[in-house]
């Protein structure tokens, strides 16, 4: 009887201990509110600003331009503000506003800038991305204006999928590249829209990309096979000096909407993107200092999915080297990426490109591999 007693009491004490252990658990889940996807990576890759427009010591700069900073990733708006975005005249602080959409933070004076003055402009630590991420040191660069206002209404020079275009591939997304930089608030699903069939509006979302002269509007959903489309940007959106939109609606010089159509066909795109050509080429040598590193793609390619943190260089390992300082483009016309060191290259020293599969085409189908190459500069 003692023996079944002490094991009655051994069974009770697991069953109490086991149900303090389950609430302990519970407990600490229902304190730590964040973990909340077991095995989830954090995100601690800091943004990056990959462009500027003025870009850094540019000259003849309009006089009522306002100042562009695209970043390599989406940011917490309520930290770009004036407090981390400023713009100064030696030490005098120039008025203004900044906004902040898609990825680019735009600063725009309270009057026009004065005629042959050099400026600076800031993005301080303070801007953070959406995971609280800040930059690693404060961004500057300068400009110096012209005398000059710019006064030259922005275009639409090329629609991706073009004017009349039929079998465009129902996943894809709908791009267009404008003769200039364009102010990043200005561009967005109230000035480009897409509608169909007949005047159904299509949802998704507009984003103004990192060259900011390229505008992608994504659907929320495929769209309908063998179905056309209406996609039109209309006067509300504008260049960085504030001018509407000469579309093709009117003559010149009125302001007036960019319209045009597509029909989509009975298939999706699933073909993989690939790198067709690059310059410097793989091995070449006696490459130029001040020589940019191109990447020209089979097709065209989401002009987000191509900033520094998917097109990057580095001295040759191994182990490879600290990443280059530069800037990185994206040209929908020629299917071209560009990445412009902010400095010269060193000397008879090997370097790596690589560019990697986090790189979109429109229809979000991504490269197989990383394209990686070699080449050495020259004295």
């Amino acid at each position: 009887m003692k023996r079944l007693e002490a094991q009655r009491i051994y069974l009770w004490c697991i069953l109490i201990l086991s149900v303090f252990s389950i609430m302990g658990c519970m407990d600490g889940n229902w304190r730590d509110k964040s973990d909340t996807t077991p095995g989830a990576t954090p995100d601690t890759t800091r943004p990056t600003v990959t462009l500027t427009v003025p870009a850094n010591a540019a000259t003849g700069v309009a006089i009522n331009t306002a100042i562009t900073a695209t970043f390599s990733e989406a940011m917490d708006p309520s930290t770009v503000g004036t407090a981390a975005f400023t713009v100064q005249q030696g030490v005098t602080a120039v008025s203004g506003t900044v906004t902040y959409a898609g990825v680019a933070a735009v600063f725009t004076p309270a009057a026009n800038l004065a005629a042959g003055t050099t400026y600076t402009a800031t993005i301080t630590t303070g801007a953070t991305d959406l995971a609280g991420n800040a930059l690693a040191a404060d961004y500057v660069w300068s400009f110096t204006t012209g005398a000059a206002t710019d006064t030259t209404r922005p275009s639409v020079i090329l629609t991706v999928p073009a004017d009349a275009a039929t079998g465009v591939a129902f996943n894809a997304t709908i791009a267009a590249t404008f003769s200039e930089a364009m102010n990043a608030s200005t561009v967005s699903t109230a000035s480009f829209t897409v509608t169909g069939p007949g005047t159904t509006p299509v949802t998704g979302t507009v984003v103004l990309g990192p060259t900011t002269n390229i505008a992608v509007f994504t659907p929320a959903s495929d769209l309908a096979a063998s179905t056309t489309y209406t996609a039109t940007i209309t006067t509300g959106a504008r260049d960085l000096a504030g001018n509407t939109l000469g579309g093709n609606q009117a003559a010149l010089p009125a302001a007036s909407n960019y319209v045009w159509t597509f029909t989509t066909g009975a298939d999706p795109d699933t073909t993989r993107p690939t790198v067709i050509l690059v310059s410097p080429a793989d091995l070449a040598t006696d490459v130029a200092l001040n020589s940019s590193v191109n990447a020209t793609f089979s097709e065209a390619m989401d002009p987000l999915t191509i900033t520094t943190a998917t097109f990057t260089l580095q001295e040759t390992g191994p182990p490879l080297g600290s990443l280059v300082v530069g800037l990185v483009s994206y040209d929908l016309l020629t299917n071209i990426a560009t990445f412009a060191p902010s400095s010269n290259l060193a000397a008879s020293t090997s370097y790596t490109a690589t560019i990697t599969t986090v790189v979109a085409d429109l229809a979000g189908n991504t490269m197989l591999i990383d394209k990686v190459w070699t080449f050495t500069t020259g004295t």
